[in-house]
This record gives C-alpha cells, sequence and structure tokens, in this order.
C-alpha cells in the first residue's frame, strides 16, 4: 500500500511493471493471497489459499514487517523474471562457462553471473536417424529454443557379450557435440533408469537373467556393479563435455522420477550414491525429474535442482518449493502431447500447453518440452505399461514415438510447432534472432508390391534351448524378446482348463488344431482345451512386446510362459523351448522338424524393390495381421492391425538406391497381400484415445 492508499502488483509474472506497486502486494502475490480490501469498520481481510485472515488496522505495522521478512524469504521461490530471457549466451567449443545456482536461497539458474531461462526440447538420438540430428537440432532452434534435454538408453549400447556399441545413432558424444555446434545447451539424462516409453526404461534385461531381481537401489551387488560400469562409459562422454571444461551440458540428471517407483526398497542412499559418483567424476549441477506432490518428492536432496514432470503454473511448484533446499525449480518435462498404446486411439497434441508456454515466457521459467520430437522406437526398443506390482491391465507401447509431438516422426513441422515458436519469439528479445525452420525432410510413395512367402513358420530356423521340467523365461536363456515356441505332452482326458500365465502373447495348439490365443493385454490366465482320446502335443507359441518401462514392475516383467501350467489341477511338466531372436539376424528357413505341426499360423515373406532414388517413407502394413518389418537387415519394429498405428516410418537412410530387400514376419498368417509406401503416418481422426498430458 502506498501513501495514497492504492495498490498494485509488480510480480515478475506480469509484464505491464507499474510506479505505483507496493511491496506488501509483492508479498502477497508470492502468498498466492488473492484479495486485499478493506472493510467499512477498518478491518482489512486476506484471502490466501482459501482461507479468509482478518488483521485489525493498529497490526498493519507488524504485519508489514513480517511480509517484508517473507518478501526477503520467498523471493527466492518467485520465477526468475523476463531478464533471465535477455541472457542470450550460447556455448562456445573450449570456452568454458560457469552455470550454477544462484539468487536468494540459490532459487535461480546462472549463466555467467547473469540470470538465465532454460527453454529446452527433448529429443532422444537413439530414436532418430543419425542424418536427421542436425535437422531436428535446428528446428528445435528456429521454434527460440536454446537447449536440448535427452535420454540415454543404457540397454542399446551395451552388447549381450558385454562390448559396447557407440556407432550410427549410439553416437552420443556427436549429438552432443552437434547440439554446441548448433547453439544449443544440453540437460544430460544418462538415467541408468529413464522410462521414456523405452524396453525396461533403459535397462538391460540381463539383469532380470535370475528372475525378479530388486533394481534401482544400493543393496543389490549386481546391479550397482552393472550400473557403475555403465555409468563410467557415460562420464567418460559427459565430463569433457560440461559446461565448466568448455562443452554444452548444464546440467546432468540424476536417474528419474525415481519418486514414482514405489517399490519396498527405494532409498534416499541411491540417490546420494549416484550424485556422488558424479561429483567424483568432476561433475558439479545436478536435477531429479519428479512429480509435483509431497511423496513424488521425498527424495530430494540438498544442493540438486528438482525438474517437475509437470508444472504447468506457478500453483505446480508449491510442494516442491518447501522441499528444495539451494536450487532452483522448473519443468523438466512439459507434454505436447501424450504416448500411444496398440488398441488406443491415435496421436494428438495436447493445446492446453500452449497455455503453459505463455507462462513460461511471461515469467521467465525454465522448461522442457518432453517431447519436442518423439521419432521412433525402432527395432524391439519400445516399452509397456502395466499396474504397479501386479502387471496387469499391459499397455505395450507403440512402435512410433509420435507423441503428438510439435515435430513430427519425420521432421515435419505441425501446427503446434509454428504455434509454440510464434509466443516464444514475441517474448524473446529482437536480438535473439530466432532463425527460420529448417525444410521437412522429402517423403516419397512407393507403388503397391506383393512379397512373396519364404518358408512357413514351422520352417523357420530355430535355436534349441533344451528342455526343463517346468517352462523357462526368456531371460533366463538370454534372449531379449522376440519369439519362443514351447511343447509338451498332454494326456487324454475329457475338456478341461489350461492354467498358464504367458507374457505376452501366445498362441495355443493342440495336436495340429489351433485352440485359441491368449493375450496379455486381456489379462487372460488360461484357456479350454478339448477332450482329447490319446496323448497330444501341446504348442505354444509365445511372442512379446516390450518389457515395462514405468513402476516397480520393471523388476519382475520377465518374458515367456510364467510359473507353472497345469490342465486342470495337474501340473505339465518336460518342456522343450525352441528361441527365434529377432533383435541379430533375420529369421531363416531351415527343413523342418518333424516334431512340429505344420498348422503353426504365420510365414515369412521377401520382397526385392527396385528404387531409383531414396527418400523417407511409410510402409502401410493395414493388410497384415501382425509381426515385424525388416527393410535391408534393419528391423523397423512392429505392426498389429488392431492399430492405430498401420504405417511404419522408414528413413531414407535405411534405404539405397538400386537394390532393397524388404522382409516380413508374420505371426498370424502365411497368406500374402500388398505393401506400399506412403508419405506420411496415418491419422485416424475419429480414434481418439483420452489420455494426454500425464493424465491415464
Amino acid at each position: 500500500m502506498n501513501e495514497g492508499g492504492s495498490f498494485g502488483c509488480f510480480c515478475r509474472v506480469c509484464s505491464n511493471y507499474q510506479m505505483r506497486f507496493s511491496l506488501i502486494l509483492t508479498v502477497s502475490h508470492l502468498l498466492k493471497i488473492s484479495m486485499f480490501h478493506q472493510a467499512a469498520s477498518g478491518i482489512r481481510f486476506f484471502t490466501c489459499t482459501g482461507k479468509r485472515v482478518c488483521v485489525s488496522m493498529r497490526s498493519m505495522t507488524r504485519f508489514n514487517a513480517f511480509l517484508l521478512m517473507a518478501a526477503i524469504a520467498l523471493v527466492g521461490s518467485s520465477t526468475a523474471g523476463p531478464e533471465a530471457m535477455q541472457n542470450l549466451q550460447k556455448p562456445q567449443p573450449g570456452v568454458p562457462a560457469d552455470f550454477s545456482f544462484g539468487g536468494v536461497n540459490g532459487s535461480e539458474f546462472m549463466l555467467n553471473g547473469r540470470t538465465f531461462q532454460i527453454r529446452s526440447g527433448e529429443i532422444h538420438p537413439q530414436r532418430v536417424p543419425r542424418q536427421y540430428w542436425q535437422h531436428r537440432i535446428q528446428a528445435a532452434k528456429a521454434m527460440g529454443l536454446n537447449t536440448i534435454a535427452f535420454y540415454v538408453f543404457w540397454n542399446q549400447l551395451e552388447r549381450p557379450d558385454g562390448s559396447w556399441d557407440f556407432s550410427g545413432m549410439n553416437d552420443i558424444a556427436a549429438f552432443i557435440d552437434l547440439c554446441q555446434q548448433e547453439g544449443m545447451w544440453v540437460l544430460f539424462r544418462p538415467g541408468p533408469f529413464v522410462c521414456g516409453e523405452w524396453d525396461m526404461g533403459g535397462l538391460p534385461s540381463y539383469l532380470l537373467k535370475e528372475g525378479p531381481a530388486e533394481l534401482r537401489n544400493t543393496r543389490n551387488p549386481r546391479f550397482m556393479e552393472a550400473q557403475t560400469r555403465y555409468l563410467d562409459k557415460m562420464a567418460e562422454i559427459a565430463i569433457p563435455r560440461l559446461a565448466a571444461n568448455g562443452g554444452p551440458i548444464l546440467m546432468i540428471q540424476l536417474e528419474n522420477e525415481y519418486g514414482s517407483y514405489r517399490s519396498s526398497h527405494d532409498e534416499v542412499e541411491y540417490i546420494e550414491w549416484l550424485r556422488d559418483f558424479w561429483k567424483a567424476k568432476g561433475a558439479e549441477r545436478f536435477y531429479l525429474s519428479e512429480g509435483q506432490s509431497p511423496a513424488h518428492l521425498r527424495f530430494v536432496i540438498p544442493g540438486v535442482a528438482v525438474g517437475l514432470d509437470p508444472a504447468d503454473r506457478e500453483r505446480d511448484t508449491y510442494h516442491a518449493r518447501k522441499v528444495v533446499k539451494n536450487a532452483p525449480v522448473f519443468s523438466s518435462e512439459t507434454y505436447p502431447g501424450w504416448l500411444r498404446h496398440w488398441g488406443e486411439g491415435n496421436w494428438m497434441p495436447t493445446r492446453a500447453t500452449l497455455d503453459s508456454v505463455r507462462w513460461y515466457m511471461q515469467s521467465g521459467f525454465s522448461f522442457n518440452l518432453f517431447v519436442l520430437h518423439g521419432g521412433t522406437s525402432f527395432g524391439l526398443t519400445a516399452g509397456s505399461n502395466s499396474d504397479n506390482d501386479t502387471g496387469a491391465n499391459f499397455m505395450p507401447d507403440l512402435t512410433s514415438y509420435d507423441y503428438g509431438s510439435p515435430i513430427g516422426e519425420h521432421g515435419n513441422l505441425t501446427r503446434e510447432y509454428f504455434e509454440y515458436r510464434d509466443i516464444i519469439r514475441r517474448a524473446l528479445p529482437a536480438e535473439a534472432a530466432v532463425p527460420e525452420p529448417p525444410a521437412t525432410p522429402e517423403t516419397m510413395t512407393i507403388p503397391p508390391f506383393t512379397p512373396e512367402l519364404v518358408c512357413p513358420f514351422y520352417q523357420l530356423r530355430q535355436v534349441d534351448a533344451g528342455g526343463s521340467e517346468q517352462p523357462r523365461t526368456l531371460e533366463s536363456v538370454g534372449q531379449n524378446q522376440g519369439i519362443a515356441v514351447y511343447t509338451t505332452t498332454v494326456p487324454a482326458g475329457e475338456p478341461a482348463r489350461l492354467h498358464l500365465s504367458v507374457r505376452d502373447y501366445a498362441q495355443i495348439y493342440l495336436g495340429a488344431d489351433h485352440v485359441g490365443d491368449i493375450d496379455r493385454r486381456a489379462n487372460a490366465t488360461g484357456i479350454d482345451l478339448p477332450a482329447r482320446k490319446s496323448p497330444q502335443a501341446l504348442t505354444v507359441v509365445l511372442d512379446t512386446f516390450g518389457h515395462v518401462n514405468f513402476s516397480n514392475f520393471i523388476e519382475k516383467d520377465v518374458k515367456g510362459i510364467i510359473g507353472p501350467v497345469k490342465l486342470g489341477n495337474e501340473e505339465l511338466r518336460n518342456w522343450e523351448m525352441k528361441l527365434l531372436p529377432l533383435d541379430g539376424e533375420i529369421p531363416q528357413p531351415a527343413m523342418p522338424d518333424r516334431r512340429w505341426t505344420p498348422n503353426l499360423k504365420g510365414g515369412l515373406f521377401r520382397a526385392e524393390l527396385q528404387l531409383d532414388k531414396v527418400a523417407d517413407t511409410f510402409l502401410n502394413m493395414e493388410k497384415w495381421p501382425k509381426g515385424y518389418v525388416w527393410v535391408n537387415n534393419r528391423l523397423l519394429g512392429r505392426y498389429w492391425n488392431i492399430g492405430p498405428q498401420f504405417r511404419l516410418y522408414c528413413p531414407a537412410e535405411f534405404l539405397r538406391k538400386g537394390k532393397n530387400t524388404i522382409t516380413i514376419l508374420d505371426t498370424m498368417t502365411s497368406e500374402t497381400a500388398s505393401v506400399c509406401g506412403e508419405t506420411e503416418r496415418n491419422m485416424e481422426i475419429d480414434k481418439v484415445t483420452e489420455s494426454l498430458n500425464n493424465q491415464w
């Protein structure tokens, strides 16, 4: 209140500063006081977080003193302010930069002594063809962003034999260097667990070789040994590229959404171990990504920034502001869209996020759009979701990770991209000189072609895993996902219920006859078998989806037939197991095993295509039931005619001029059908699933 008795607000969230604003109202804004008025009796009322507080005029002096003290204490909780957007410094190769936490209570990001707004977009290089890395980074820059955030997927780097593959899309160091070349800072998110709708959240499936295991804690020596081996590799890449060492990396994220894990063995010591590991390597600035509630924030440790998933407005930061000590709060995952599972509706953007970005650009609040560009979960890398603890209500993720993102799967710039760009550009100073967006990569059609049947499914070459009393998991025999064929003998008898739990999809055969399918998505745990006049072979052809990528069920999501199998009340024993790995060599025909029935569904198909030019395309698989597609020995991913995805993205990088080989393994049919190449992914606008913006 000024001497004339008028009131105003000069909080930084407001863009129209007024000279007559008072300290009292500044603090009232910080305290979320929404009304301040004078009653006829001379009593002033505050409405604060839904409660009215009465203060007499005689107490105003003391109360003003309290407000002044609160202003000093709480100014660090305010947003950074528009001045943070005036800091346009870019990474200069070999020139160290001082990135720190400053301001009152260390609540602001500082770059070389000035407040700094992180305007970030998430792009996962391991989901993007390497030839397009620069295009995607340039598109982020042209939106007005200054930072790229990205996950590293451990299980895509470490080979089963213990070797490491940092080639092609796995060349994380080259991606970071390219970000710096384009004048972009980096938020480095190595996990080791990252979620990201990726198989097992990035953790290697060999951690489940001996069955369910306690992960993400310091009390499991096997996990800690493997994790340390991985993080040593990450440190070799990250430490020379920290901003303090002349690189673009501002912060390293410690783990990912640990407060959402909800296991019986989660511990703050694990987060402290990760911090201490990186500190010993020479890193200084860290952050955690967590939910907004106190339960999500229970593993926050001092001196570590907290990114909220998401913080779309100031009130979303309320609990974090109370917990975080000497570090900033920002939005580490603001969702422009949301993921999709098989059987759901199509990808859609989240329009409400436009308002979030408006607030960020009014307040100077730092943010990361997750994801700016989703890309594609090539091969077997797509993960799955399920209920915590039980694994019920299984929801496998699509091959496409389009996500409804502003930059579409093949680099196309959407309507929302330009709307975000307009909001950000208008808030930045003219000297920001936001560049024009890059051109969208060319796409092409491929005329319809019909692959030829190479061999029916039963003639495919298998890896004999031997026999066992009970069915074994795929992890126990060293296979990550793919297909396994289990066989045993059932005795003669009356109709009976076959009790078995499969992960994730099984075709059941009795003798030569297909009895039915068991789909984990339906929580099915058995199937009825008809009467048998004599003992018959029972064959289970089991296909998998990616491991659960979120929640503590990642520790239990082993693949295959799980536990004992019973026919009625009698356990079935003496199982044979044959394997069909799909993440190595393409399946090949072999001499048929006479023990196998020739009536197994499915087949291997092949086509040779002559191309005069190469460009991105989308292989339209809507005429095929369910299976996998390789292009020139590279596995694009899964298709399934339940949708919503019917077209698989095939980047130009996977094609070549002249002869191209297309291989299809369909698990449902040995009848061929046509395939063609389209210029864009399919969009069924009449089928939408309302699971947007982190709302399940």
